[in-house]
């Protein structure tokens, strides 16, 4: 009796275990080698990873023109019809916006990150199967708390690529404005569609009176010939010619002859409180619906060593105690 107890018991065990295991699929906007997407991956895989199982698609819209876009979210949902995941996880702006409410409508559950959109003006919000992760870097409170390095300070300059993705922060942090006062700092905001325009306003800010510079996003840059520029090739040229204080507002631009550093945004963060939606509706049962978008605006202060050796600059204590250090 007592043996066939346990046999009927194991036999249990093993039915059910499989269905503690789900199938996710996570879709990128960009592509696995970029510095962001890397970072969210590795939370998403340390969280959930191995009890359930991953699988990756993405669009590189970094790379690609623009009118490929379309043709690539297609390829992954024909992908998804195809492989029929448990659970989506979608990240940053372009695929969600192509690929996040078709795939939530089909009746499968949808956990985005990285949006710098507001789901409500996107019509996201409160939609059947779907929640996720707000992107909100804090870049206001960023050139606040660096300026207080340089007192003396009272003129900024912020450079972001021309990207859907740049557009959506500057508007969502800056109010579509082009210059805006920040105590004693006038902070100037560009959005640039070009290397070489990028180069310009570097070499123009070394002379103009600017007093410290910050770099945004910077990966779908062309040089005149129409040629993809390298954003390790933007960051690089950037550190080496700036001849003022460079700060960032993401980890990825911190670092060796790059940017100093700064209170900045990671993927990592991103990925994590993704994970946290992920299983509340895994392991709870929760309609996604039901879980509130939430906000990864924790931040961190990022600082290189070397680069901060290469400048005049004395990091406040306060924040020294704080920071992440990278070589």
């Amino acid at each position: 009796m007592l043996r066939a107890l346990c046999v009927l018991l194991f036999c249990c065990v093993t039915t059910l275990s499989p269905l503690l295991a789900a199938e996710i699929l996570v879709v990128e906007s960009y592509e696995p080698s970029h510095p962001w997407d890397a970072s969210y991956l590795q939370a998403l895989k340390q969280r959930l990873e191995p009890r359930h199982h991953l699988t990756f698609r993405y669009l590189d819209t970094k790379r690609i023109p623009r009118e490929l876009f379309d043709i690539e979210a297609e390829k992954i949902w024909q992908y998804y019809q195809q492989s029929k995941p448990d659970l989506v996880v979608i990240g940053d702006d372009i695929a969600i916006t192509l690929l996040a409410r078709r795939i939530a409508g089909n009746g499968t559950p949808v956990v985005y990150l990285g949006m710098n959109d507001n789901p409500r003006r996107n019509n996201l919000y409160g939609l059947p199967n779907l929640t996720g992760v707000l992107e909100r870097p804090l870049m206001k409170r960023n050139i606040r708390e660096m300026a207080e390095m340089i007192p003396a300070a009272r003129k900024a300059l912020v450079l972001f690529d021309s990207s859907d993705v740049s557009v959506t922060a500057v508007e969502e942090e800056f109010r579509n404005q082009t210059e805006l006062k920040l105590g004693n700092l006038t902070v100037e905001i560009k959005l640039l569609g070009s290397y070489s325009l990028w180069q310009e306003a570097v070499t123009q800010a070394n002379r103009d009176g600017t007093d410290m510079i910050f770099v945004g996003l910077y990966h779908t840059l062309h040089d005149d010939q129409g040629q993809y520029v390298l954003p390790e090739t933007v960051i690089g040229w950037t550190g080496r010619q700036a001849q003022k204080p460079l700060f960032g507002f993401w980890d990825f631009s911190i670092g060796e002859g790059k940017a100093i550093g700064g209170l900045v945004l990671s993927g990592a963060e991103q990925g994590d409180v993704a994970a946290d939606q992920v299983l509340a509706i895994l392991d709870s049962g929760r309609p996604a619906q039901s879980l509130a978008p939430r906000t990864a605006e924790r931040g961190e202060y990022v600082f290189s060593r070397s680069a901060l050796r290469s400048s005049t600059l004395q990091l406040p204590q306060k924040i020294r105690d704080k920071t992440r250090w990278l070589p």
